[in-house]
């Protein structure tokens, strides 16, 4: 198939190329410039180069694509309202319309688990029902939420009005190595546990590997299974608390990591991605292997 990926230069993007590489699909990727598009290149491919404003580089962008997978997210335009309205709602809205009218036969993306339940910051945030796919959205509170409110539910109306094939994959927390190894999440847990410094945390949140998301992006392209529905991608909920213990141990650290009594909250479901082949319940086990790779790198 033919795969035109927003998104490509970024940290799920980038695991999605090499996703759908290895499953042998042809790729353009829309790039912001000045992008470094060296190892993309060396990949095989295509570079479209323009940004989520730009209709004339949407157009090119998905002109004779099978699908279209849009993993893109400004995050530079956040605290600019205008701009993140243009760049990250309307630019989406936008690229959607200019696929079905390009004829693209499947459009993927992703959305997030916030839909479903805020991030936890304190043990009263807890929530205590089970979430599937099925449970109504909670209400944006923030331009984010909204964000991927609209993105879902357009993708929705466009497969009920147009018939055209959408998926949406609402994502938790994502944890890998990130291609900035700055950018790596829960690096710093891992180097503060390693200082012998207290560590003191009651925050927590709903969490699944980048290579699990690239891999049910790759999964879903012209899956028929796939069509018109939205998935779920969330491994398990974690608390730091757990994630610097598990750090303290992978790294022989010192620090005394305060334990607070912490009620679990209900798993948000996500059985549904199994129909493509997928499982995404690494559990902590996942997370250790994590830490052992991202001590290694720094």
């Amino acid at each position: 198939m033919y795969v035109a990926l927003t998104g490509a230069t970024g940290f799920v993007g980038s695991y999605t190329v090499r996703s759908l590489v290895e499953a042998g699909h042809r790729i353009r990727a829309l790039v912001r410039p000045p992008r470094d598009t060296a190892w993309l290149e060396e990949l095989g491919v295509e570079i479209c180069r323009g940004e989520m404003t730009d209709e004339n580089a949407l157009s090119a962008f998905v002109d004779g694509a099978d699908v279209v997978i849009h993993t893109a997210y400004d995050s530079t335009a956040e605290g600019e309202h205008l701009q993140y309205l243009r760049s990250n709602i309307f630019g989406s809205l936008t690229l959607l319309e200019l696929s079905r009218l390009a004829g693209v036969r499947q459009f993927i993306c992703t959305t997030s688990t916030y839909l479903l339940r805020p991030d936890v910051y304190s043990p009263a945030d807890v929530c205590q029902t089970p979430i599937t796919e099925d449970l109504p959205l909670v209400s944006p509170q923030n331009s984010y939420v909204m964000h991927n409110t609209v993105l879902e539910s357009a993708c929705q109306t466009y497969y009920g009005q147009f018939g055209m094939n959408t998926t949406a994959f609402r994502c938790a927390w994502i944890y890998g190595i990130h291609p900035n190894l700055e950018k790596t999440v829960w690096r710093d847990i891992l180097e503060i546990v390693q200082t012998g410094t207290k560590y003191e945390s009651t925050f927590g949140c709903d969490v699944v590997a980048v290579s699990d998301v690239a891999g049910a992006l790759t999964a879903a392209v012209d899956n028929p299974a796939a069509f018109g529905q939205v998935f779920n991608l969330c491994d398990m909920f974690v608390y730091n608390q757990e994630l610097a213990q598990l750090a303290r141990e992978v790294t022989d650290g010192k620090a005394e990591v305060v334990q607070f009594k912490l009620p679990k909250p209900a798993a948000i479901g996500s059985d549904e991605i199994k129909e493509l082949g997928v499982d995404v319940h690494r559990g902590m086990a996942g997370i250790r292997a994590y830490f052992e790779d991202l001590h290694k790198l720094i």
